[in-house]
């Protein structure tokens, strides 16, 4: 695997997302990468791309805190963002071509399957359109089955 110098880890706010942080973080740290954390704020389409959603705001910032922390934890270089587009996984694609992103690491849930595995809009987005590598980290079955 060529030297890693900037790694994308998308933060929407569910379990499975802490360990894709801690996997990016471990997987940054031989290149001294740096982990870039983002949240995307998809505005409905009745709305101006640039209309303050406070609430979605607010929550995106707390997503990304907890994020940071968790990667800082790590001792990892950390940069974070919060963005707003129509559409996440387009958002994502086109940050990590702007950025050039080496690799793009993706906490997915678990979801019980009714009769296919489905990963969500934003993820197959990503995974069919990135021009990097996407490493996928999806939450164990046990984990959920513990929550219940």
């Amino acid at each position: 695997m060529k030297k890693l110098a900037r790694i994308l880890v998308p933060v929407g706010g569910n379990a499975a997302e802490d360990d894709a942080i801690r996997l990016a973080c471990q997987i940054a740290k031989p290149d001294k990468a740096k982990v870039l954390l983002i949240h995307v704020i998809e505005v409905q389409r009745n709305l101006p791309v640039d209309a303050e959603v406070i609430p979605a705001q607010e929550r995106g910032e707390q997503i990304l805190g907890h994020a940071e922390e968790i990667a800082r934890a790590q001792s990892n270089q950390v940069e974070s963002e919060l963005l707003q587009a129509r559409v996440a996984g387009s958002a994502l694609v086109d940050e990590a071509v702007e950025r050039g992103v080496d690799l793009i690491v993706m906490g997915v849930p678990y979801r019980k399957p009714l009769g296919d595995f489905y990963f969500g809009a934003t993820v197959s987005y990503v995974f069919k359109n990135a021009p990097c590598p996407v490493w996928l980290c999806r939450q164990a079955a046990t984990d959920v089955a513990k929550k219940k």
